[in-house]
């Protein structure tokens, strides 16, 4: 089969042209510790990020291209130390892992773990901004879910 043609472009992203149709396969979280909406948030965003920057249609089973992911992290500790050992910075590290599935051009699936972070004084009192942070931190994540899968990087 020949995976020839013409490769299309928006805003900035490839996809062989045969590529109609995308899955998400809800998110689970094995974190040991959950936050409950993550999984699902996580999973909608990828869906938003498709329809948003891909013209494909989303599909519950069997698309095209297919995403499962797993939280498997997420964790706080110590990201600077100031003088007497005290942390300066706590980080926020959420890690997902994806298996994605490309039915059209197999060369570009992928089994791989992502792991993104945020600082904040450790003065803060994390739930207070938690929501910020993990906002700020599933847009990185799924940004690279995304360019992973559609420019191959």
């Amino acid at each position: 089969m020949c995976n020839c043609g013409i490769f299309y472009s928006l805003s900035g992203a490839d996809l062989n042209p045969a590529i109609q149709s995308f899955t998400v396969i809800p998110f689970t979280n094995q974190a040991s510790i959950v936050v409950p909406s993550l999984a699902d948030d996580l999973t909608e965003q990828l869906k938003d990020k498709f329809r948003s920057e891909m013209d494909l249609s989303h599909i519950n089973s069997n698309g095209d291209i297919v995403f499962e992911g797993t939280i498997t992290n997420y964790k706080t500790g110590p990201s600077s130390i100031s003088s007497g050992e005290i942390a300066a910075t706590t980080r926020l590290s959420i890690s997902v892992h994806v298996v994605y599935e490309n039915k059209v051009d197999s060369d570009q699936s992928y089994d791989v773990s992502f792991n993104a972070f945020m600082d904040y004084d450790s003065n803060q009192d994390l739930s207070s901004i938690e929501d910020e942070l993990i906002s700020g931190i599933s847009e990185i994540l799924i940004q690279d879910i995304f360019n992973r899968a559609v420019n191959n990087w």
